[in-house]
Formats: structure tokens, sequence, C-alpha cells
């Protein structure tokens, strides 16, 4: 039979350690956070659900005669940029990342891409979040302010008392002996008031990954799609090996065994005929530059030199320069960006430019090129006979998988009736 363990009788010094607990929990940051992040979304969710009730109520009813469909449109995009907020706001106060769960599409024309946008589930979950943000922020609202005002009523009721009694839920305290009871009650159920002001804002942390985060079925999709855009670079790996392989077998390879042979007969001929052998050495030089400059060209293919040392800038104008099509370079950019997001936009610039020069038969292009916090903006634009689809190939399905392979979009506007804007959105971020 076993004796159980008296408990030890508690001392000054884990009395002392209780307050001192208690006290670093009154002055912690989390429960006041927790408290006026739950007060702040009850009025943002107050402010987006009568903006975008009034808003889909007028596009809906102006829908009828035109006018109301770019409303609608705008209201969407409006949405979507208002659920980007919540999301930094969540990662603001409490240090959380959600992801964005929106398709990464490669639409070949606007029409495509509003319909990709209005299929794509994620977009609904935001409009749902932000509608759903003013009721549970209300009741949030209600849940933390019932429990804060029972422990901060007790905590009160020796003033109340003096200043002429108090009834605390049916509790009428008679006498002061009773309200510092009731105080020293207060003081025990702070704790907990301010642990459920934490719980709650918890709650709504999950809330909000479950509604503007990706679903299980939108993260297998990803997964397809980054699988489907990791073999495609492989792919275009290979292609562009075999291409390099091809080029210096053709070219550079067959250029330096005849630059070889002229030296090796100049060798010969040296002693028993000096002029000839001084012809075969000019040529022998002639044709070491020219070989010179195609391996030049083909390391430039690969990566440029100057897109290393001076930047997207510097390797954009050089390529505008070189281009049959009169370009106009316009490259806002304050800093450096990440290599390989510098490699896939000065890619894209490459791939569009040859495509203007082969197929458009435009007269000038323009290549702008801009970012935006963490989003890079690239657009190639011609006055062309336009047509251009990536379905069809010419150059764009490749962009669009090495674009895909950085979680980037791609988008095509080519009217049948002239002019083409290839426009590549990728991150850009550390």
């Amino acid at each position: 039979m076993t004796m159980a363990t008296p408990r030890p009788t508690p001392t000054l010094d884990d009395v002392a350690l209780v307050i001192a607990n208690y006290s670093r929990r009154l002055r912690t940051a989390e429960p006041w956070n927790a408290g006026a992040f739950i007060v702040v979304n009850a009025v943002i969710g107050f402010a987006w659900f009568c903006l975008l009730i009034v808003l889909l109520i007028a596009g809906g009813a102006l829908s009828i005669i035109l006018i109301g469909l770019p409303m609608l449109w705008a209201t969407m995009r409006l949405w979507v940029k208002g659920a980007r907020w919540e999301r930094e706001r969540l990662h603001r106060v409490f240090g959380i990342e959600i992801l964005p769960p929106h398709r990464v599409t490669q639409a070949s024309s606007w029409r495509g891409g509003i319909k990709a946008r209005v299929t794509d589930l994620a977009v609904w979950r935001d409009l749902s979040y932000l509608l759903l943000l003013f009721p549970v922020g209300l009741l949030e609202l209600s849940v933390v302010t019932l429990a804060a005002f029972l422990p901060v009523a007790l905590i009160l009721s020796p003033t109340y008392f003096w200043l002429g009694g108090i009834d605390i839920y049916g509790w009428n305290i008679e006498s002061m002996l009773e309200a510092l009871f009731a105080s020293l009650i207060g003081v025990v159920l702070l704790p907990l008031a301010l642990a459920l002001f934490v719980g709650v804002a918890r709650a709504h942390v999950e809330f909000a990954r479950w509604m503007l985060g990706p679903s299980s079925g939108a993260l297998q999709e990803r997964v397809d799609v980054l699988t489907k855009s990791r073999a495609g670079v492989m792919e275009a790996m290979l292609g562009e090996r075999r291409r390099i392989e091809r080029d210096l077998h053709d070219g550079a390879q067959q250029r330096i065994v005849a630059l070889a042979m002229d030296l090796g007969m100049a060798k010969e001929k040296l002693d028993s005929d000096p002029v000839v052998a001084r012809q075969l050495v000019e040529s022998a030089h002639d044709e070491a530059k020219r070989v010179l400059v195609e391996l030049r060209e083909l390391v430039r293919g690969i990566h440029p030199a100057v897109l290393t040392d001076r930047g997207l800038d510097a390797a954009i104008s050089a390529v505008a320069g070189r281009s049959p099509v009169p370009v106009t370079v316009n490259v806002r950019l304050k800093e450096r960006l990440p290599e390989p997001v510098e490699a896939t936009a000065y890619f894209v610039v490459v791939e569009a430019l040859a495509n203007v020069a082969k197929h458009s038969r435009a007269t000038r292009a323009k290549v702008t090129v801009t970012r935006h916090k963490d989003r890079l903006s690239v657009e190639v634009q011609d006055d062309g006979a336009g047509g251009a689809n990536p379905i069809l190939g010419t150059g764009l399905t490749g962009l669009g998988e090495r674009l895909a392979a950085l979680d980037g979009r791609l988008t095509v506007i080519s009217p049948a009736n002239g002019g083409t804007v290839v426009r590549a959105d990728l991150p850009c971020g550390p």
C-alpha cells in the first residue's frame, strides 16, 4: 500500500513567483494585441460588408444594360486585393504566413484571363471571408466583451459598494467585506478573460487560414502545376543543351578544326614557301576572330555577362539595340532583383523580341519593366499583325513554363486586327 506524497506547504517564494507570473501575464502584449485585433475585425468587417453589398447590388442591377459588368469586374479585383490585405494584416499582427491559394494561369487573351479568374474557387472564398468578417467579428467582440465585463466589474466591487451598492449577475453585495471578496474573485478571473482574448484571436486565425489559405484540393492542384512546370523546364533545359551541343559541333568546332588545319599547312609551308604560309596564317587569324564572335554569341544566348555585371536594364537595352525592329526600353527598377528572376525576365524579353522580329511584321516595339512591392511585371508590346497564340507555339509555350516554375503568370493579348502584348508577372521577393 503506497502512501500519498504530502503536498509541500507554499512558501513566500512560491507566492512571489505566482504574483510575478501574474504581473507578467498582465504586461504581455499578446492579450491586448488580441483584444485590439478583435475590435478592429468588427470595424473592418462592417466596412467591407457595407461596401461589397452596395457594389454587388449596383453592379448586378446595372449589368442588364452592360454598364454593371465592368463594375462587377472592378469589385472582384477589389475584394481579391482586400483578401490580400487581410493576409498581410494577419502577418503583421501574429507573424503567420497564409499563402495565396489562387491558381497560376497562362491566359492567351483577356477573355481567358477573366474566365480563369471567375472560375477560380479561391476568388469566391476571398469574397466569402470578407462578407463573413462582419458577423464573425461581431460575435467575437460580443464574447470578449462579456468575458472582460465580469472580472472588471468584480474587481471594482469595493468602489461600486462605496458609491451605493451593486448587483452583479444577481449577486447583491451588501458589505465591504463581501465586496473585497468579489474583487479577489475578479483578480483570479482576469487572467482567464485575457486567455479567452488570445483563444478567440487564435480561433479567428484558424478561420482565416481555412478561408484565405489553400485548400487540400488547391494544394494538390498546385503540386500538379509545379510537377508539370518542372517537367517542362527540364525539357526546355534538355532542348537548350542539345541546341548548344549542335551549335558547338556544327559551328565553332568545325571552325576550330579548319583553323588547326590552316595553321598546320602554314607550318609546313613556313620554310619552303613563306608567302603561302603568310596567307594561311592571315586566313587562320580571320577564322579565329570569327570563332570568337560565334562563341560570344553562343554564350550571350545562355546568360549574358552584362546581365550579371550591370543588371536587367543594361541587358535588355543591349538586346533591344541588336533587334531589327526599333525598340523603346523603359525599365523602372530601384535595385537589383534575385538572379533567377533577372534571368527569367531577360529570357522573356529575348524570346518576345525574337517573335516580334520573326512573325509580327511590326514597325516598332516597346519593353516596359516595373516592380510593385513583391511582383515584377515585364511587358513587350508591338504594332504588328497580331494573332499570336501560345497554344500554337512560337516560343510562347516555353515562356509560360519558365514563368510557372517561379510561380509566375504569362498573359498574351493579340487580337487578329493587329498589335500584340506579352505580359509576364512573377514574384520577386527575397
